[in-house]
């Protein structure tokens, strides 16, 4: 006999013993064995639904850990792209601004060369034409007539501005003699300035000492070792 059985048997003699007629003993033992058996039932649904809502439940969870740890890696990438951008923008622009700063320090330097350049051309232009006197240009061409003496029926000629001529030609009158036969000439042209242009052995002896050229000839010595100095060289 089953435990279930055996149950039944004992509620039945219990009951038979306390006055209860057979049909009211059976009725009650089917109501027992249908909650029972319901019970039983209900016991399994709820067991399976809770098995399925804790599996539903572990399913979601890790779904959202999933999800939450591509999430993560995708701003931790996005993070770094973003870094990796900002540098290379930032050094970008150090590269740019440090090409801008040495552009304009040659610009600078460019600029200040070239008006030392000028304002050295403009003093020495100055100093050459204060030296080239009529006085100072008559007493070169006698030592320069004493170096070239050798052809004395030659002829000196002297080109030197209009403002020199009367005066040169008055100092160079005679002063040529012991050297050369006759008299040198002196012509004035308005396309120098300052100093001469003198000629020996009727134009074969040629030596230009004008202002522009003296001045010239200077700055292009001291120009270029100022500009060295400017760049630090």
């Amino acid at each position: 006999m089953g435990e279930k059985s055996g149950k039944l048997y004992v509620i039945c003699n219990l009951f038979m013993k306390k006055g209860f007629s057979i049909s009211e003993i059976t009725g009650y033992c089917v109501r027992m064995v249908m909650a029972e058996e319901l019970q039983g039932i209900l016991d399994k649904i709820n067991a399976n639904g809770i098995k399925k809502a804790q599996a539903a439940g572990e399913e979601i969870i890790s779904a959202a850990r999933l999800e939450a740890e591509k999430i993560i890696a995708d701003a931790k990438a996005q993070a770094e792209a973003e870094i990796k951008r900002a540098a290379s923008e930032a050094e970008a622009l150090q590269k740019r601004s440090e090409s801008a700063i040495a552009q304009a320090a040659r610009d600078l330097i460019l600029a200040l060369r070239s008006e030392m350049e000028t304002r050295i051309n403009r003093a020495v232009f100055g100093c050459v034409a204060q030296t080239l006197t009529p006085e100072f240009m008559a007493e070169l061409i006698r030592e320069l007539a004493g170096k070239f003496a050798d052809s004395p029926d030659s002829q000196v000629s002297v080109l030197c501005s209009v403002k020199d001529e009367a005066e040169l030609s008055r100092l160079l009158r005679g002063a040529l003699a012991d050297s050369f036969a006759r008299e040198p000439r002196v012509f004035g042209d308005f396309d120098i300035r300052g100093g001469m242009e003198v000629s020996f052995r009727d134009g074969e002896l040629y030596f230009d000492f004008t202002s522009q050229a003296i001045s010239e000839l200077i700055a292009g010595y001291v120009g270029p070792m100022l500009g060295r100095l400017v760049e630090g060289k």
